[in-house]
């Protein structure tokens, strides 16, 4: 007599979505607080249109993130956001666990089909410029220079740098 199987769920990664989401709360608050700071981010984010929403998602049911633009500022506006301008999403938990962890730059997961887009791409192609500044700011060196294609040009990396981790992230400041 054959035995019968079900269909067999996949669980949870649940270590891999807890970093995530702590990745994606440094991310925004970190991208909130640089863009006060910032020149090069500044200026990127004022070419936004007010009230700009912008999401990053792993899919298909994982953390995400949101920013929108109000008041001339951008805000990290936690998880949930769903209607947004811009989508960014991860395919699923291991593409997001390689780019959020710095083990693979967003160049690449794109060109590797981990990353999917909705909306405009010219304002993508904007905030991953932003998120070069961020990331030189949050990473040293030799661990940016394997994320991004160019080291972006910042001043005072190390005072920058302090003022993020220390205010920047904490208080979102």
């Amino acid at each position: 007599m054959p035995r019968e199987y079900g269909p067999v769920k996949p669980g949870r990664k649940w270590l891999k979505e807890g970093v995530a989401r702590i990745v994606f709360f440094v991310l925004g608050r970190a991208f909130q607080s640089a863009a006060r700071m910032d020149e090069g981010i500044r200026r990127e984010v004022a070419q936004w249109e007010e009230g700009f929403r912008l999401a990053m998602r792993i899919l298909p049911d994982g953390p995400s993130m949101g920013l929108t633009k109000r008041d001339g500022r951008i805000r990290y506006v936690g998880e949930g956001s769903v209607d947004a301008d811009l989508v960014i999403r991860f395919k699923n938990i291991e593409s997001a666990f390689l780019v959020l962890t710095p083990q693979m730059g967003s160049a690449r997961a794109f060109a590797e089909n981990r990353i999917g887009l909705v909306g405009d791409v010219a304002r993508s192609m904007s905030f991953v410029r932003c998120l070069d500044r961020l990331l030189a700011y949050m990473y040293p060196a030799f661990i940016c220079n394997r994320l991004v294609k160019r080291m972006p040009q910042i001043k005072r990396p190390f005072r920058r740098r302090l003022y993020l981790y220390v205010l920047g992230i904490p208080f979102g400041i």
